[in-house]
Order: C-alpha cells, then sequence, then structure tokens
C-alpha cells in the first residue's frame, strides 16, 4: 500500500530530522460560503530556496531517505522533503522528462495508484506559469481538506475549466478524459499527432485529480501581486510567506485571486 509505506517512510524522515515541512496551522478565512485554509510559511521555506540555488534537479539524482517505492515501470514515489502537509508524495519520472510536455498514459497510471484512496488530491503544476517550481515531470498527491470541492462539482466554477467525474476512476478512461480536456481548451497544437518520441509541449496548466473527479485549469499567469498560485490553490488551499501576505490576500479575495490567474 502506497500511503503506508509513505507513512513509514515520513516517521523515519522526521526522526532523521531531514523532512522540513514549510507552513504552520492552517487559519480558516470565510469568502461566499467557503471556508478557505491559509497556511503561513515557516522558515524551512528559506532552506527549500536556498536548496534551490544549489541543485538543479533534486529528482535525478534523488534523495535515498525520501524514497517511498517504484510505481510501475517509468516512476518512483517520494516524499517532498518541504511539504506542506504530511505525508505529501511525489509521483516522478525516472528519466528527465519535460514538467510541460503532454502527460502521457504512463504518467495517469503510476500516479492514480496513489489518487485511489479517501481524501487525497493529486494535482499537477505544468510549468512555472502554473505554479511549478521543477522541470522534471511529477505528480504530487497529498491529504487535505478540499474547500472548493462542493464549487466544483454544482459547476459554479468562475473561472474556465474543464471538470469529468468518475464512478470509478481508471488510467486509460482518465488520459483520454485529459487529452479531451487539452484539446478543448487550446493547451496544445491544434493539429497534434501523439508520438511518444517527439514530446508535445504545452500551454500552462493545473490539474486536480481524486477518486472521483478531475479538473483541468488553463493558466494565465502563476501570480497577482506577490501571492503566487499553483494547482492545489485551486482546492482552496493557500500558502503565504507572511502576516502582510495574509493580509493582503483576504482583503483582495481567495476567489478573485484564482479567477485572475486563469485564461478567460
Amino acid at each position: 500500500m502506497l500511503w503506508d509505506k509513505a507513512l513509514t517512510v515520513a516517521k523515519n524522515a522526521r526522526e532523521a530530522q531531514v523532512l522540513l515541512p514549510i507552513a504552520t496551522m492552517s487559519s480558516v478565512v470565510s469568502e461566499q460560503g467557503i471556508d478557505f485554509f491559509i497556511k503561513i510559511m515557516n522558515d524551512n521555506f528559506t532552506k527549500k530556496m536556498q536548496q534551490g540555488l544549489t541543485q538543479s534537479n533534486p529528482f535525478l539524482p534523488y534523495d535515498e531517505q525520501m524514497f517511498v517505492d517504484t510505481v510501475g515501470h517509468e516512476h518512483v514515489c517520494l516524499l517532498n522533503k518541504y511539504p506542506v502537509g504530511e505525508p505529501h508524495l511525489l509521483i516522478c519520472s525516472k528519466e528527465f522528462v519535460k514538467q510541460s510536455s503532454l502527460l502521457d498514459l504512463y504518467d495517469f497510471s503510476a500516479w492514480i495508484q496513489g489518487v485511489t484512496y479517501p481524501n487525497v488530491l493529486g494535482f499537477f503544476n505544468s510549468a512555472s506559469e502554473a505554479g511549478a517550481s521543477q522541470r522534471h515531470r511529477h505528480m504530487q498527491l497529498i491529504k487535505t481538506v478540499m474547500p472548493l470541492e462542493n464549487m466544483i462539482l454544482s459547476g459554479k466554477l468562475p473561472f474556465r475549466h474543464k471538470l469529468f467525474t468518475f464512478d470509478r476512476i481508471n488510467s486509460e478512461k482518465t488520459y483520454f478524459c485529459y487529452l479531451a480536456a487539452m484539446h478543448d481548451l487550446g493547451l496544445t497544437p491544434k493539429k497534434v499527432t501523439l508520438n511518444i518520441n517527439e514530446p508535445i509541449e504545452c500551454l500552462p496548466y493545473n490539474i486536480l485529480l481524486t477518486q472521483h473527479w478531475m479538473l483541468v485549469i488553463p493558466r494565465l499567469t502563476n501570480h497577482i501581486g506577490d501571492i503566487f498560485t499553483n494547482a492545489l490553490n485551486y482546492s482552496g488551499c493557500f500558502l503565504v510567506k507572511d502576516q502582510q501576505q495574509y493580509d493582503w490576500l483576504t482583503k483582495y479575495g481567495c476567489l478573485r485571486l484564482l479567477t485572475e490567474c486563469v485564461v478567460p
């Protein structure tokens, strides 16, 4: 069981003091009947930024203390060394694959192995403009509340998106829904031929994935003001640097911020 292994590895990593959570406890901010969760970063975030300056690709090679399991033939599951919640899992390609190129069936097959559990959210940032901090292919998994889930499923999101729901998730169905969304949202070239030998570059987007639904969001920008956004924010959970950013966000509006970061 992937999550059982992850809990064991996370426990060992905490005891070895190599797991460095980057957020404090959540605060709840109510807006339009939605209880958004906002966390403030701690000092470990600075350590994460410093690692980024000295290590260009933390997934190749990866830290052995972060290794959870091999997932399929093409991927490994790692702990996020700097989690926003615990455990925070990464499904990474074994070889370098550009984060911004079109996902394939192997990506979804590996990713879904961690999604088929209650309260698990999979999320994906396709490029820096969509909130990605690494260029190496990785999909993420976390157990979390999803304040925007009811709005997502009710079809009332105030920004452009494609939503798919599943009675029972499987990789092939999810992959073909993803391809349809990428086409319908104009995120891939109009005339595209799927060829595993030729990576297809995509426009910026996010994916949210649970065992019951998938949301694809076309991204316009990765920030408004000093607040940077990624896929996790579209579940209703935010991470800000300090109290000043917290105050700014609560005044500006979480939904307004999310909407303005999406392609109209």
